[in-house]
C-alpha cells in the first residue's frame, strides 16, 4: 500500500534481541515517487490522471504529487534502515493503531484522498473564477486512537457538529479548529451521540508523528458530504491513499483550465493537504516526498512551511518552497524564471495575472 501522508519524525535506538529475519514491532517509511497530474500521458500515468471536459482545457505545465511506501520491517530490516538513513523508523501502533486491520486502514486512507479530490477541485475552480460549493453535516469518528486525548471520550459513530462554539461542516474544518490551539490547551467539541447533543472537553495531546502538533487522536470523515462543481472534474491517483495530494491536484486543477502554463517550464512537484479556504495543511513524510522528487527528476518541491525543514533534509538539487495557503503556491510559480524550451504555452499564466 502506498500512501501520501504517514507518521514520520520518531528516532529509535535499537537493541536487537531477537532474530534479525523476525518481524519487528516497526514500520518503515521510505520514498514512493512521484505523480503525475496532468491532461496527457506520461511516463508515469500511460492514461491522464486528471480529466476535465474538453472545452474547459488549457494546456498545462508538468506537476506532480508525491508518495511514501509504509512497510511492516523486520529487525534486519530496522537496523539497515537505521544506519543508512534515508528512511523513517516508525512505531507500528502510529500506522496501524491496535484493533484497525489493514483492511480498515486501507478503506480510511482511500475515504481521505477521495473527499480531497472534489475540495481541491473546489478550490482550484473557485480560484479560477467558477461557482463551487462545500457542504457537509459534521465529522464523523471513525476511530479512536489509543493513548490520545479522545480515547474514552468520543466514541466511533460521534458527530462532531462543532469545535469551541463555532460550527464544523466537514473533516477539514475539524482539523483547522483544532489546530489553531496549542499541545495542551483545552477545546470543546459539540458532540451529536444517539441523538442526544452534548459538549465534550479535552485538552489537547502532540501528534506521535509531528512533535508540536495539537491533536484529539481520532480519524474522520465528512458526514453527508457534498460538492457542487460547474463542471465534472476527476482525478485518478493509483493505489495511493490520505488527503496530502491535495495542495498539488488543486495546482494541477487550476493550470489545467486557465491559460499560459504555471509551472514556468518546471517540473514541479509537492505535498500538501488543501482546506475548503486554500488553506494548506501538515504532512507527513515530508522528507521522504522532497527525496522522491528529487530522485524523478523534479526541479521544485511545494510544501506546507512546518514541514519545510524536514523535506530537506536529504535533497541537495531541489528548490523547496514553503507555502501557507493555495495562494503562496501560485505566487511562487509565477516568480519562477521561465525555462522557455519546456513551456506548454508561451502565453502568461492567468493566475499570475
Amino acid at each position: 500500500m502506498v500512501r501520501d501522508v504517514v507518521s514520520i519524525a520518531f528516532l529509535v535506538g535499537v537493541l536487537v534481541v531477537a532474530p534479525l529475519g523476525a518481524a519487528s514491532p516497526y514500520f518503515l517509511i521510505t520514498p514512493g515517487g512521484t505523480y503525475d497530474v496532468g491532461l496527457q500521458p506520461t511516463q508515469s500515468a500511460q492514461t491522464p490522471r486528471l480529466s476535465i471536459p474538453p472545452e474547459q482545457q488549457q494546456p498545462m505545465g508538468r506537476m506532480a504529487f508525491t508518495a511514501v511506501y509504509e512497510t511492516e520491517a523486520s529487525w534486519a530490516e530496522v537496523v539497515r534502515a537505521r544506519l543508512k538513513g534515508q528512511a523513517e523508523i516508525v512505531p507500528a501502533i502510529y500506522i496501524r493503531p491496535p484493533g484497525t486491520t489493514q483492511e480498515q486502514l486501507n478503506q480510511t486512507n482511500q475515504r481521505l484522498i477521495d473527499e480531497s479530490k472534489p475540495v481541491a477541485a473546489a478550490v482550484a475552480l473557485r480560484a479560477a473564477g467558477f461557482p463551487v460549493e462545500v457542504t457537509g453535516k459534521g465529522a464523523r469518528v471513525e476511530s479512536v486512537v489509543d493513548g490520545l486525548p479522545a480515547k474514552g471520550v468520543l466514541q466511533p459513530g460521534d458527530l462532531i457538529v462543532g469545535v469551541d462554539g463555532q460550527p464544523v461542516q466537514t473533516t477539514d474544518g475539524l482539523v483547522q479548529a483544532v489546530s489553531r490551539h496549542a499541545v495542551g490547551d483545552h477545546v470543546t467539541l459539540d458532540v451529536q451521540r444517539n441523538g442526544q447533543q452534548m459538549s465534550l472537553d479535552l485538552v489537547t495531546g502532540q501528534s506521535p508523528s509531528a512533535p508540536g502538533r495539537p491533536v484529539v487522536g481520532v480519524t474522520i470523515s465528512t458526514y453527508m458530504f457534498n460538492v457542487q462543481l460547474p463542471f465534472q472534474v476527476n482525478i485518478t491517483s493509483d493505489n495511493v491513499g490520505g488527503p496530502s495530494a491535495g495542495l498539488m491536484f488543486a495546482l494541477a486543477i487550476l493550470d489545467g483550465v486557465t491559460s499560459g502554463d504555471l509551472t514556468r517550464g518546471h517540473f514541479v512537484a509537492g505535498t500538501g493537504t488543501i482546506a475548503q479556504d486554500g488553506t494548506v495543511g501538515a504532512v507527513g513524510g515530508a522528507a521522504e516526498k522532497a527525496l522522491a522528487a528529487e530522485q524523478d527528476g523534479a526541479q521544485v518541491f511545494l510544501v506546507p512551511r512546518g514541514d519545510a525543514e524536514d523535506a530537506g533534509r536529504w535533497v541537495h538539487t531541489i528548490q523547496i518552497i514553503p507555502v501557507d495557503r493555495l495562494d503562496d503556491a501560485v505566487h511562487a510559480l509565477c516568480a519562477l524564471p521561465p525555462i522557455a524550451e519546456n513551456l506548454a504555452s508561451p502565453d502568461p499564466p492567468t493566475p499570475c495575472n
